[in-house]
């Protein structure tokens, strides 16, 4: 009897000894991350929204290479509702910060309101102009987020926000330009 209730002591100690050793190997390895964030393609987002959206719509143009497209997402009515769309597309900065253009034909109100999450409207400044056109300016603080913003005659609106600095959302935004249906 002593001989079996010691192998099976043995093999439970072998056993816990497998697991735990299993347990620092993946508590002591780091997982690698990622040193730079993918580049996306977001030719395909601006072709479906020059054929899908009800206004013309505008997509950066010029932008310098540094300028590394990370994210780009198009939607077509869903939660905006019926008859809109919507488009994001981030880039990160030559220095790592992101400038993203949201764009959409939605209630202007309350998309500023989201894609500028609560941003207080900076009264300080007047509003900034790039290209001939007045953008409105606000800013989230304890995110880090500048964002500027406007509504087009054409019944669409603009926001360019993130945590890059003013001078790239300015570059940013006038960079954009009327896309070709």
């Amino acid at each position: 009897m002593n001989t079996l209730v010691y192998k099976v002591v043995r093999g439970s100690v072998s056993t816990l000894g497998c697991v735990l050793g299993a347990a620092i190997i993946v508590v002591a390895v780091p997982v690698p991350h990622a040193a730079e964030p993918a580049t996306v393609s977001y030719a395909g987002d601006v072709g479906a929204l020059a054929r899908l959206a009800p206004y013309p719509a505008v997509a950066p143009v010029g932008l310098p290479a540094s300028w590394q497209p990370v994210s780009s997402g198009l939607a077509v009515g869903g939660a905006n509702g019926p008859g809109t769309a919507t488009w994001q597309l981030g880039f990160m900065t030559p220095d790592g910060a992101l400038a993203t253009l949201e764009e959409s034909n939605t209630s202007p109100a309350a998309f500023i309101r989201r894609m500028t999450n609560d941003g207080n409207p900076n009264t300080a400044l007047s509003p900034a102009g790039v290209d001939g056109q007045a953008w409105r300016l606000s800013s989230t603080p304890p995110l880090d987020q500048r964002s500027m913003y406007r509504t087009s005659p054409a019944g669409f609106t603009l926001v360019v926000t993130g945590n890059a600095t003013s001078a790239q959302l300015r570059e940013l935004a006038a960079a954009l330009h009327p896309v070709v249906r």
